[in-house]
């Protein structure tokens, strides 16, 4: 986004950086934080444009295609909740294609809450029959694992290496987590 933000006002890559991470620790945690048209909007760029052309670099996480096919055989319901928005997730799926794994996917901008949001679970819960004591979900975020657990879902475990170049990689910090999705089998 930096770059984007850097051609469309005319300012350095540091300027515009600083600029977006300065809007992004106001809207951490917020709908709008998550929604492509708020920052576009605001910054006046179109971010699908470079998502688009930078999709090579889309690919599934070691292991994650594997077991997202045998977990998907199982007779279980998949369901892929997230926080993306649904058109920057158009462009992974494009490239990608793990619904085809899945029974079911949320965009939280859609639904118009987020998963830090009390709302969303009981919207979740309620548009997918879904039972939280029965239910098992995964999420790199600590604070929606715990808004997790607190909506119902004991089984609510933080992935602590979610990326494959190892550029993030979290502390438990005394949740229950796995190191990635392939621990699920």
């Amino acid at each position: 986004m930096p770059t984007e933000v850097a051609k469309a006002r005319n300012v350095s890559f540091h300027d515009a950086k600083a600029e977006v991470v300065s809007m992004g620790k106001v809207l951490e945690g917020t709908l709008p934080w998550y929604e492509l048209n708020h920052w576009e909007q605001f910054f006046n760029v179109d971010l699908i444009k470079p998502a688009l052309e930078n999709a090579s670099l889309i690919n599934f996480l070691p292991g994650a295609e594997k077991t997202l096919e045998k977990l998907s055989k199982k007779d279980i319901k998949l369901i892929l909740l997230t926080n993306c928005d649904s058109r920057l997730l158009n462009v992974k799926s494009d490239s990608v294609p793990f619904l085809q794994y899945v029974d079911a996917c949320q965009s939280s901008t859609d639904l118009g809450f987020i998963k830090e949001d009390k709302e969303y679970w009981d919207l979740i819960f309620k548009k997918f029959k879904i039972d939280p004591s029965a239910s098992i979900f995964l999420d790199d975020n600590k604070g929606i694992i715990r808004m997790a657990k607190n909506c119902g879902i004991e089984s609510a475990y933080h992935v602590l290496e979610p990326t494959s170049d190892q550029s993030v990689i979290y502390e438990s910090n005394g949740l229950a987590c796995l190191k990635n999705i392939t621990k699920l089998i």
